[in-house]
């Protein structure tokens, strides 16, 4: 969790990014998703559009766009009459999201293998370099961050617009799930970064049916490791 000084730093840091003329909604969203998946906003928890503008410093306009785009993303509920809130994912939720990516992430592998241009694998390779520059004084969110750069930077590069739009409909619960796994297994960064390395390695090679299997053991790795330490807590 962020301490108070961090949570002060971390709004001056966004109102000062906003006076400098930057996408208003973007940063909004940015700030919000950030709060969101690090459970500084609570799952079920209410969002008052009033609060965070006077938070922000910023009109309600762009908070209500950024509401959307986090709607799309699934982190955020708005019901009929109008209400936010967080979504408040359960343990059925995470294995639906399991079944899901352990189809669809291969597979984006593979076609990432085949297509892969050479900036979207210098791409990927810098969010690897960005995952072994982490170490264990940094905090869960670049961790989170870290490795969901590497994830979505594959799944952009298997060129598949239907693959890219299913994957980004997962992202809401896949990054509560990210963030519930990396606080209940504290060696998960050594093991994902000797599959990530092997992952890259098919897709530089590209060798498409290895990239398959081995993203799919990677997620088949994540998700057993997941249960049986969220048990143990």
């Amino acid at each position: 969790m962020y301490t108070v000084y961090e949570i002060a730093k971390r709004v001056i840091s966004i109102v000062q990014a906003i006076k400098k003329g930057t996408t208003l909604k973007t940063q909004v969203y940015e700030y919000l998703k950030d709060q969101i998946i690090m459970q500084e906003l609570k799952p079920g928890e209410r969002l008052i559009e009033e609060k965070i503008s006077e938070e922000l410093k910023v009109s309600r306009s762009p908070i209500r766009e950024a509401i959307r785009m986090l709607e799309k993303d699934g982190l955020l509920l708005v019901n009929s009459s109008g209400g936010v809130t967080v979504i408040q994912p359960s343990k059925e939720d995470f294995q639906y999201l399991f079944e899901c990516r352990v189809e669809v992430e291969p597979l984006a592998a593979y076609y990432a293998a085949q297509r892969r241009s050479q900036d979207q694998l210098e791409t990927i390779r810098s969010y690897l370099l960005q995952m072994e520059k982490i170490t264990d004084s940094n905090t869960v969110k670049k961790v989170h961050d870290a490795n969901v750069n590497f994830h979505e930077a594959i799944v952009e590069a298997s060129l598949n617009p239907f693959l890219v739009s299913m994957i980004t409909q997962l992202r809401g619960v896949n990054s509560f799930y990210r963030k519930s796994f990396l606080e209940v297994n504290q060696i998960y960064l050594e093991d994902a970064m000797r599959d990530h390395q092997r992952i890259f390695q098919a897709i530089v090679d590209q060798d498409a049916d290895e990239a398959k299997r081995l993203m799919k053991a990677h997620i088949e790795n994540d998700y057993t490791s997941f249960m049986r330490f969220s048990d143990q807590s």
